[in-house]
């Protein structure tokens, strides 16, 4: 805020009257104060009041927006690993430490995930491997990255006002939309998320080293040259994109006419950090099979190019692949249009603005590295991205539309306009995302509901393969990796589920009335796995008493419970057909070992309060 004739000027508007007094120097007197005056004449009030407003609605949409993707992991959440997850359960299970050199270092596929392994090692020991604090970790690195491109908005691009909270809206729309959703219900994306930090880290240290050596040439400022190097190393050593960070960072410093001393540093840093990634890196298993050649990803370059457009825009459109090539060529080339005059942001106010650049070029590096990475498989799946890709296209399009919104704001005149017309877009595009923000949550609850049938699985020693394959695809670990899940006490073994089985029920929990549930018992399948047999119970529940759908299923055997089971299964039919059910998520499948002799085998739904109560609905 600053005062001009007396009067407070609009929001937002300190840059152009920084700029025109330091301007005001060079100039007579008189051009200086006709300058001042036509900047502060073409700040029209109403433009700037609606901007205010408009900011405040895309800053809500963003903080929804969060709150949306934290309800997201509530209600999918499993104390059981998911596929890549497991590998630290086998190693510990065979004896292996997992805070060896030797396991941190070994390859997982083209990737050396040493951080990461470090998450998933404090996670077991600490944390008794629930999941709780990989999944905590994620959350706190989305939010840290949030923390720091809104703080860098301030301190590198001197955005205030409106302009600060629609960027930081942006930003948090990016960063937690649900279209990303593997990212924020499995432990194991640490490992996804943590990079894209380190590589905005690494930048603004970068930065905030050349703009503190211009002011202060004597000072080294060692530290954050020392910061931007450590960040692209973690970066490097937590997925294999992170190496893209070494030509962009050695560019950047030479761009910008670092000490030699610097460019060196990078330089070193690059060589040593990408040796060492490279060395007795075998990745010949990588291309066993003929379609995963290299040779056979390069003679096919439309695949590629049909990935990075599935990746990039496959997700606004329902169309087919070809509708997503036209659309992708339809808006690279209108961002081209509009990204030259935006170019001048960089011109007007450097720092921030090469931020952006160089976080679009690391992105969309990272995005071409997948396309060639990841199309050489089927075209059915080349032309699906899977949905944690979504985060490297979203950060993209977050620095692209940080940049418009910075040169719109700063554009002249009426010109200006364009910032209300582009906050506006952003709306829609907000109000898009909440319309459809039902399909990923509904991915995500379902990816929730089949760990916990697994857990089930697990905890009465009922091997059923087929659901077991949907918390980890090679089956075979499973049995020795949960007996020493069992044996440890961790993950699904740490509740007390394990010490609830073989008691009697009313030991465990109150009997409440039957009128305060309803369900029924579908079908019942026998699981005839020699290592595991035992029955399969599906069927629906609901909580009438508290209107939503049980915490869980209790199976007893003559008075024992002797089973359990999940909810939260999808079934639209049953909301459809019974009045008051509200959810779609009713959903169970219970499992229990086999029956021997005559046997009274009762299902309870457990609801929630404190304390939980048990309710019958059904017998079999």
């Amino acid at each position: 805020m600053f005062e001009w004739n007396g009067k407070i000027a609009p929001d937002g508007f300190l840059h152009k009257r920084l700029a025109i007094t330091q301007e005001r120097r060079a100039l007579a007197p008189g051009t200086a104060v006709k300058l001042y005056f036509l900047a502060v004449k073409d700040t029209e009030p109403e433009i700037f009041r609606a901007s205010s407003i408009l900011s405040y609605a895309i800053l809500l949409g963003g903080v929804l927006t969060i709150g949306i993707a934290l309800y997201m992991v509530v209600v999918s959440y499993s104390g059981l690993p998911f596929a890549d997850g497991w590998m630290e359960v086998q190693v510990a299970a065979g004896g292996g430490n997992l805070l060896s050199p030797a396991w941190l270092w070994e390859r997982d596929n083209e990737h050396r995930v040493v951080i990461p392994k470090l998450f998933q090692a404090a996670d077991m020991r600490l944390f008794q491997g629930r999941q709780i604090f990989l999944l905590a970790s994620i959350f706190g690195i989305q939010l840290l990255h949030l923390a720091l491109l809104s703080w860098s908005m301030q301190v590198l691009g001197g955005w205030r006002g409106a302009l600060w909270r629609t960027g930081t809206g942006l930003a948090a729309f990016c960063l937690f939309c649900p279209i990303q959703w593997p990212n924020f219900v499995w432990g194991w994306q640490v490992c996804f998320v943590l990079p894209q930090l380190l590589a905005t880290v690494s930048f603004v240290a970068l930065l905030l080293y050349w703009t503190k050596s211009q002011q202060d040439p004597e000072k080294l400022w060692l530290t954050f040259l020392m910061v931007s190097i450590l960040a692209a190393v973690g970066a490097a050593y937590s997925l294999a994109s992170g190496n893209l960070l070494w030509p962009i960072l050695i560019l950047a410093a030479l761009y910008l006419r670092l000490r030699r001393a610097a460019v060196l540093s990078y330089a070193i840093a690059a060589v040593v950090s990408t040796g060492l990634y490279f060395y007795r890196l075998n990745l010949s298993s990588r291309w066993e099979h003929p379609e995963n050649t290299i040779a056979s990803k390069l003679v096919s370059p439309l695949t590629s190019v049909r990935y990075f457009a599935r990746l990039f825009i496959g997700s606004v459109t329902d169309r087919g692949t070809h509708a997503a090539e036209f659309v992708l060529l339809a808006v690279l080339v209108i961002v081209v249009i509009v990204l030259f005059p935006a170019l001048a942001y960089i011109r007007k106010f450097r720092v921030f603005g090469i931020q952006l650049a160089l976080m679009m070029m690391f992105w969309g590096a990272t995005a071409m590295l997948l396309a060639v990475g990841r199309a050489g498989s089927s075209i059915e799946q080349a032309m699906e991205p899977e949905p944690r890709y979504q985060t490297v296209a979203l950060l993209f399009w977050c620095s692209v539309g940080l940049l418009l919104l910075g040169s719109a704001f700063l554009a002249p005149g009426r010109m200006r306009y364009g910032f209300l017309a582009a906050q506006v877009c952003l709306l829609v595009i907000f109000v898009r995302g909440a319309a459809t923000a039902s399909q990923p949550i509904g991915k995500a609850r379902e990816h929730g509901f089949a760990l916990r049938a697994a857990a089930a699985c697990l905890l009465t020693g009922v091997h059923d393969l087929a659901q077991l394959k949907r918390a980890c695809t090679i089956v075979d670990i499973v049995p020795r990796a949960a007996r020493y899940l069992k044996a440890n006490h961790l993950s699904v073994f740490a509740g007390t589920v394990p010490s609830e089985l073989g008691k009697p029920l009313e030991d465990v929990f109150p009997v409440t009335s039957s009128g305060d549930c309803t369900g029924v018992l579908e079908a019942v399948a026998p699981i005839v796995e020699p290592s595991g047999p035992g029955l399969r119970v599906t069927g629906w529940a609901w909580d009438v008493k508290h209107q939503r759908s049980p915490s869980a299923i209790v199976v007893t055997t003559n008075g024992i419970i002797t089973g359990v089971g999940a909810v939260g299964g999808w079934r639209p039919d049953v909301a459809a057909m019974q009045s008051g059910i509200s959810s779609s998520y009713a959903g169970y499948v219970a499992y229990l070992p086999e029956l021997e002799g005559i046997s009274v085998v009762n299902l309870y739904a457990i609801l929630r309060g404190r304390p939980p109560t048990a309710c019958r609905f059904a017998m079999m």
